[in-house]
C-alpha cells in the first residue's frame, strides 16, 4: 500500500513539473486547475468523501452480521450509484451548456466552462473507482487502491508529451483534459475487475429496497455537507486567487501540491487502514483494540508530518528550483511560490490529523459532528481570505486555510476525547518526546541548506538535496530511536495489520 502511494505520488509531482515547464503558470494552465477541481469536489461528495465513508462502516458491520447477503447488498448499493451518477452528469453538463450559450461570460471564465465540461465524465469513472477501493479496503485488499492514482498520472503524463506537438496552449491543455478522461476510465476497471474476482461477488443490475441502503443515505445526508464544505472551501481559494490575478492559482496549486507528497505517503495511507479496521472493531465492540489501532496511527502520523513540515518549510526555495524551475516556469515564479509553500508547511501536521479525527467519527457513523465543525471552518476560512487579500494576496489565502484548519483539529479533538473516553486522547504526550528530534533534525536542515550553492545543475542541485534529506531522515530516525521509539513499534504495528479474526469474503448470494 505505501510502496504504491509512493509511486502515486512522486508520479503526481513529476505530472505536475512536466505541466508547468510546458504550459507555465499562465490562464490557461489556472483556468485547468479550476476546471478540475469542479469534478474533484463532485468527487469528494460522491467518491472518495462523504459516500464511501457511509458506505464503509454499513458495508464492514454487514459483513460482520450478515456475510451470506454481502455480495447482494454490493449490487443494490452500486446499481443506484450508477444511475444517480449518469443522471447528475448528464444534468451538469446541460446546465454548463445554458450557461455558456445564454449568458455574456468574459472569455476566461467561458474556458474554465469547457474545460469542465470535457472533464465531467471523469467524475463517473472516479466516483465508482472509490467505491470499489472502499469496499476492497474493508476485504484487506490495499494495494490496487494505492496504485489507482498512478494510473491517472501516467495517462496525463502522455497526454502532455502529445500536447508538446502542438503549438497553442488551448490545444494542449484540450489534449490534457482528455488524458484525464482515459486515465480515469482505467481507475475505474482495475479495482471494478478485482473485486470481481474474488469469486463471490458478479455485478448485476437490482432495485429493491434494503434496510442498509437506507443507513448509508442518511450517514451520506450530513456526511456530504461536510465534505461539500471542505471541497467548496477549495474550490473557492482558487476562484477567489482567480479573481485576483490568473497566476496566483497555479502558485497556491503548486505550493499546495508539495503537501501531497507526505500527505499520501503517511496520512491517507494510514486513514485507509484505519477507517475500515476501526469500523470492524467498533462494529464488534471491541474498545480496547479500537484504542489501540488509533493511538498507533496518530503517534505514528505525527511522527511523520512533524518531520515532514519542518523539512517542506526550511527547504522550500531549493525544492521548487530543483522540480519547477523548468520551460515556462521561470525562478521569478519560484520566488513568488517559495512564501506560499512555507506557510502550508506549518498547517501540514493539522492537515493530516485533521483528516484522520474525521474518520473516526464516520467509523461512529457520526457524520453531523464534523459537519458542523466544518462549517464552523468554513465561515473563518471566508472572514480571514477577505480580510487578508487586499495585504497579503495569494499568500492570505493561505495563511486563511491554515488557520481554518487549525481551528478545525482543536474542535475534533475536544469533541472526540469528551464523547468516546475510550479513545484516551492525550495531544501533549504524543508531542513532547518529538520535540528534541525534530528541533535536531531543524539545526542540521538550516545548516546545511545554507552550503548550498545559489548556481548549480540540475543534476548537482539534486544530489546535495537528496543528501540533505537522506541525512536529515537519518538523524531524526536515530533521535527518535532513544528519545521515543515506539513510532517504529506503530509503524511495525500498521504495516502489519491484519483484518480482525479472519479474512472476509463476500458471499456468492
Amino acid at each position: 500500500m505505501i510502496t504504491g502511494t509512493l509511486c502515486s505520488r512522486i508520479l503526481g509531482l513529476l505530472r505536475d513539473t512536466v505541466f508547468f515547464a510546458i504550459l507555465g503558470s499562465g490562464m490557461q494552465a489556472s483556468a485547468f486547475l479550476i476546471a478540475f477541481a469542479i469534478p474533484n469536489l463532485f468527487r469528494r461528495l460522491c467518491g472518495e468523501g462523504a459516500l464511501n465513508s457511509a458506505f464503509i462502516p454499513v458495508f464492514a458491520q454487514r459483513l460482520v452480521h450478515q456475510k451470506s447477503s454481502s455480495g447482494h447488498f454490493l449490487n443494490l448499493f452500486f446499481s443506484r450509484v450508477n444511475i444517480y451518477l449518469g443522471i447528475g452528469i448528464v444534468a451538469s453538463m446541460g446546465f454548463l451548456y445554458c450557461l455558456q450559450t445564454y449568458v455574456q461570460i468574459h472569455h476566461r471564465w467561458e474556458t474554465v466552462i469547457n474545460l469542465t465540461c470535457i472533464m465531467l465524465p471523469y467524475l463517473w469513472f472516479i466516483c465508482l473507482a472509490a467505491l470499489y477501493n472502499g469496499a476492497l479496503n474493508v476485504l484487506n485488499a490495499f494495494s490496487l487502491t494505492a496504485f489507482s492514482p498512478v494510473l491517472l498520472n501516467i495517462f496525463m503524463l502522455l497526454s502532455l508529451g502529445i500536447s508538446t506537438r502542438f503549438e497553442n496552449d488551448q490545444t494542449r491543455i484540450l489534449i490534457v483534459s482528455f488524458g484525464v478522461i482515459v486515465g480515469g476510465f482505467f481507475q475505474w476497471y482495475f479495482p471494478r475487475n478485482q473485486l470481481k474476482n474474488l469469486k463471490a461477488w458478479q455485478p448485476k443490475f437490482c432495485w429493491q429496497s434494503d434496510k442498509d441502503l437506507q443507513r448509508i443515505w442518511w450517514l451520506f445526508i450530513p456526511s456530504v455537507l461536510g465534505a461539500a464544505i471542505f471541497q467548496i472551501n477549495t474550490l473557492l481559494g482558487r476562484l477567489l486567487a482567480f479573481s485576483i490575478d490568473e497566476q496566483a492559482v497555479s502558485l497556491l496549486y503548486l505550493s499546495n501540491r508539495f503537501l501531497e507528497l507526505p500527505l499520501g505517503l503517511f496520512a491517507f495511507a494510514i486513514i485507509s487502514v484505519l477507517l475500515p479496521q476501526l469500523s470492524l472493531y467498533e462494529a464488534q465492540c471491541k474498545s480496547m483494540e479500537a484504542n489501540t489501532i488509533l493511538q498507533n496511527s496518530l503517534h505514528l502520523l505525527l511522527t511523520l508530518l512533524l518531520s515532514a513540515s519542518v523539512g517542506l518549510f526550511l527547504l522550500a526555495e531549493p525544492i521548487l528550483n530543483l522540480f519547477f524551475c523548468w520551460g515556462k516556469f521561470s525562478a521569478k515564479d519560484v520566488q513568488s511560490a517559495v512564501p506560499l509553500l512555507k506557510i502550508f508547511a506549518i498547517g501540514l501536521p493539522f492537515f493530516g490529523l485533521t483528516a484522520l479525527l474525521t474518520r473516526v467519527f464516520y467509523a461512529h457513523k457520526d457524520t453531523k459532528t464534523p459537519v458542523c465543525i466544518a462549517i464552523y471552518a468554513l465561515i473563518l476560512y471566508l472572514i480571514t481570505a477577505l480580510s487578508c487579500i487586499p495585504c497579503y494576496k495569494a499568500a492570505g489565502l493561505a495563511l486563511a486555510s491554515i488557520l481554518s484548519t487549525i481551528v478545525q483539529f482543536l474542535f475534533l479533538w475536544h469533541i472526540l476525547a469528551k464523547r468516546y473516553v475510550h479513545y484516551q486522547l492525550k495531544l501533549i504526550p504524543l508531542i513532547a518526546k518529538k520535540i528534541p528530534c525534530l528541533l535536531l533534525l531543524s539545526i542540521f536542515v538550516y545548516t546545511t541548506s545554507r552550503w548550498l550553492p545559489i548556481e548549480s545543475t540540475k543534476i548537482e542541485a539534486c544530489f546535495l538535496l537528496s543528501i540533505i534529506v537522506i541525512l536529515g531522515a537519518l538523524i531524526y530516525g536515530f533521535s527518535l530511536f532513544f528519545m521515543d521509539n515506539r513510532a517504529f513499534k506503530c509503524l511495525q504495528s500498521i504495516l502489519r495489520f491484519q483484518t480482525p479474526k479472519t479474512h472476509i469474503t463476500l458471499s456468492k448470494d
